[in-house]
């Protein structure tokens, strides 16, 4: 199917009302409709091309001062550093893509467990490297948060090497995100039955 936010996108460009309001993808629009690209964008393209001094190819993994950067980011001292990989991916999307195909080659017989509802293009991609895929409860539409007695309780069915596909934040696509107390009790769960985090942020 359609992936629901490029169809709303749209829905919203061929509206002729000049009163519309686009409430679709997050990104800050100015009253004129044109994403401005941010000062401090502007600066920072400025200081490359000031600074750059070469094109040459980086290799496969990437740039490794940027991964570091983006490790120490995201991880903090969570982890010893010697611990981590890291490799440059085509998008977030290719990341997302790779570490599924990465999943099927290291345990062909794992399962992904997803939220329901979760990003479609998830369920794209895995149908597509060819993983199967079990849903747990985690959207309640009637408080408009986290079913977590659901989604733990969904969980529990999940066999040790599985995986489970978990938002980082701003859940894609209801925005109904757990809390830390939540968050520990998750890992403990995954820790307990021996189940592999994959966390999309």
């Amino acid at each position: 199917p359609k992936d629901k936010i490029l169809a709303l996108m749209q829905t919203y460009r061929d509206d002729p009302r000049d009163t519309k309001i686009d409430l679709g993808v997050g990104v800050y629009k100015n009253p004129q409709g044109v994403t401005p690209i941010m000062r401090a964008g502007k600066e920072a393209e400025r200081r490359w091309w000031d600074d750059e001094t070469t094109k040459a190819y980086t290799g496969l993994a990437g740039d490794p001062a940027f991964a570091d950067a983006m490790i120490a980011l995201v991880l903090g001292d969570a982890v010893p550093r010697d611990q981590v990989a890291a490799v440059a991916t085509p998008g977030g999307t290719g990341a997302v893509r790779q570490a599924f195909e990465l999943i099927q080659m290291a345990n062909p017989k794992a399962r992904v467990y997803v939220s329901d509802p979760t990003w479609p293009n998830h369920v794209s991609i895995l149908k597509y490297v060819g993983i199967e895929t079990v849903t747990y409860r985690y959207f309640d539409r009637e408080t408009r948060g986290v079913n977590f007695d659901g989604m733990m309780e969904d969980l529990k069915g999940a066999q040790k090497g599985d995986v489970v596909l978990l938002h980082g934040c701003c859940h894609n696509p209801t925005g109904a995100n757990l809390n830390e107390t939540q968050w520990k009790e998750v890992i403990a769960l995954l820790n307990e039955r021996g189940l592999i985090p994959k966390i999309d942020i």
